[in-house]
């Protein structure tokens, strides 16, 4: 009789502990998530568009999440480059590809690319492009 009891408690601790290392993950506190990083080149942009009448202009402002708070102490540096990478991509628009909603994540994606290539730096500074202001004007 005493075999099997003993027998019962081997298998019972093996269970037991693998019970209490599960409630204990379930318990463990949220994952943390990393802080972003904003930097924003000032104020509003506004530049003709390429076709079309030669009064029409876009206007916008926006503001980059970049990888960390030292690539914001180097963009203040620098924000006059930052700022003439977007007119460039913005003069380079026209008005088809203005009108179009879904091409706000497209043309973002372009000032990016822009920035992080004018921009001398070991690792591309800028991750995403966010307008808070976006008309044609």
């Amino acid at each position: 009789m005493k075999k099997t009891t003993l027998n019962k408690i081997v298998l019972v601790i093996p269970v037991l502990l693998i019970a209490m290392f599960l409630i204990s993950a379930c318990d463990s506190p949220e994952p943390r998530i990393p802080a972003a990083h904003y930097f924003s080149p000032g104020t509003s942009f506004q530049t003709n568009v390429t076709d079309g009448d030669p009064r029409r202009q876009i206007r916008c402002s926006v503001v980059f999440e970049v990888v960390d708070e030292q690539a914001i102490a180097e963009l203040d540096e620098v924000t006059f480059k930052v700022r003439n990478s977007i007119l460039i991509v913005l003069g380079e628009l026209t008005t088809d590809e203005i009108m179009e909603d879904r091409n706000l994540e497209i043309i973002a994606q372009r000032i990016v690319d822009r920035i992080n290539e004018d921009i001398p730096s070991s690792i591309p500074l800028f991750v995403r492009a966010f307008f808070t202001d976006f008309a044609l004007v």
